[in-house]
């Protein structure tokens, strides 16, 4: 059974590129090997506008071969990242493309850019301002008796990490999931404005580099996680590339 996936070595904390080694490795069987992992790796990972998938190119020579990665994207893409509350967009607006199945997105704002994503969904793009931290949406009704204002509501703007609606709670009876609760909240509903779910590791890049070094005959052991320095440190872990 082909072998999945194998041990990541991580030599800096802000990577981009990853590369495996092979002994005395030719030139041209590297270049054969690197070229198809990032086949494989564009070919997995997800994909919006394609950009972060045609920044990754295949590096090699004599002795390795491996997949490097123009933005931190593809890496936070294939190791996944936590949820976390996006505070350092406080006060500003925000450019936000939100799918439009039906349509009706675009009935209501004919002039907003629309495009089409490499998986064929439709989406709009819309503007969002997010509140500065701790501010206030304050209503105030004019007393038709007095002719004075009167404050009717006070209540958190929409600031990062302000209390948001739960709109995700456990289906009613008789549709409620075994074990859990009728009408509890929802795990995936945090009820935090401006908060970040956090993505799933996929693996991708592994999963490419161990793929492209079996085709090649080559013996997959483990891969280094790096930057442009990476000889130097692969070096310190006893490898040689010549």
């Amino acid at each position: 059974m082909p072998q999945v996936e194998v041990a990541e070595v991580h030599l800096v904390a802000h990577p981009d590129r990853m590369i495996m080694i092979e002994k005395d490795l030719h030139p041209n069987r590297a270049r054969a090997a690197a070229r198809d992992a990032v086949r494989l790796a564009r070919r997995a990972m997800p994909k919006m506008s394609g950009a972060a998938a045609r920044g990754m190119q295949p590096i090699y020579g004599k002795g390795y071969f491996g997949i490097s990665w123009a933005t931190e994207v593809v890496w936070y893409q294939d190791h996944g990242t936590k949820p976390f509350t996006m505070r350092s967009l406080a006060g500003k607006t925000i450019p936000m493309w939100i799918d439009d199945p039906t349509g009706q997105e675009r009935r209501d704002n004919p002039k907003s850019k629309t495009r089409v994503t490499e998986s064929g969904k439709v989406q709009v793009l819309i503007f969002r301002r997010a509140a500065l931290i701790g501010q206030r949406k304050k209503v105030y009704r004019r007393d038709p008796k007095t002719g004075l204002k009167v404050l009717v509501s006070d209540k958190p703007a929409s600031y990062p990490g302000a209390p948001g609606r739960i709109a995700w709670r456990e289906a009613a009876q008789p549709w409620t999931r075994p074990g859990k609760r009728a009408g509890a909240i929802h795990p995936g509903n945090v009820g935090v404005r401006w908060r970040h779910p956090g993505l799933k590791p996929r693996s991708f890049l592994n999963t490419s580099m161990t793929a492209a070094a079996q085709r090649a005959g080559l013996l997959a052991e483990r891969v280094y996680v790096a930057d442009k320095g990476w000889r130097n440190y692969v070096r310190l872990h006893g490898e040689e590339f010549r």
